[in-house]
């Protein structure tokens, strides 16, 4: 629960900051040596089928938050909400406990169930210039939320949960989970005031996939 809570009240602070082809080096391998003497060699081909990085620009980041509709229709949110420089920076850093060097942006969008359910769960993202600075971060978020849960005396335990991010780090207390991956160059965090495993792995896929779907310019829906 405490990760939820404490959530909210990041995000008012990160409003106060609201803004707004991967290149394949040729192989020696796929250079052709020449059929006559004195041609040149054949260019360079790059690797086939080898996959761009996942990278989200600020805009994308802000698209790539997902909406109601593809969480549960019985869901209702705030408006999603981006920041950029030193603020979105200072804030990455005091959550990852890393310097969080090379953010691009960092957003986070926040939604509950309607009605008499009190089911809460917030959506963060923060982007990077490459997957090794997010991979740290992803790392560092992970330790933090850890060590939150430790101090407020729920130790938390991992969770496995079937994902389609490059990575991905679940672990949850008696009463919330948090989900934390990496996608490309993106680190997405989810927190939840519930710990079932079909609806953390829901949320945190709906998540991904509109992270990929936006990084290959593709709409995706609202």
């Amino acid at each position: 629960m405490k990760a939820v809570v404490r959530g909210a009240a990041v995000a008012a602070a990160l409003v106060l900051a609201l803004t707004g082809c991967e290149e394949s080096a040729p192989s020696a391998g796929n250079r052709k040596a020449p059929t006559i003497p004195g041609e040149a060699p054949a260019e360079a081909q790059p690797e086939a089928d080898a996959p761009p990085v996942v990278r989200l620009d600020p805009t994308g980041l802000m698209n790539a938050l997902p909406v109601e509709s593809a969480v549960g229709g019985w869901f209702v949110g705030g408006d999603p909400f981006t920041a950029q420089g030193p603020e979105a920076v200072g804030h990455c850093a005091e959550e990852t406990g890393v310097a969080c060097t090379g953010l691009v942006a960092a957003g986070g969008k926040d939604m509950e169930t309607a009605g008499s359910s009190d089911t809460r769960v917030e959506f963060r993202l923060f982007s990077f210039g490459t997957e090794e600075q997010a991979g740290a971060a992803m790392k560092g978020l992970a330790a933090e939320k850890r060590k939150s849960s430790a101090e407020y005396g729920e130790p938390s335990k991992p969770v496995t949960l079937a994902t389609v991010a490059d990575e991905t780090d679940a672990f949850a207390d008696d009463g919330s989970a948090d989900v934390i991956m990496r996608i490309g160059t993106v680190v997405a965090h989810i927190s939840m005031n519930e710990t079932e495993t079909d609806g953390l792995a829901h949320v945190s896929n709906v998540q991904v996939e509109r992270v990929r779907t936006v990084a290959a310019g593709r709409n995706p829906g609202y």
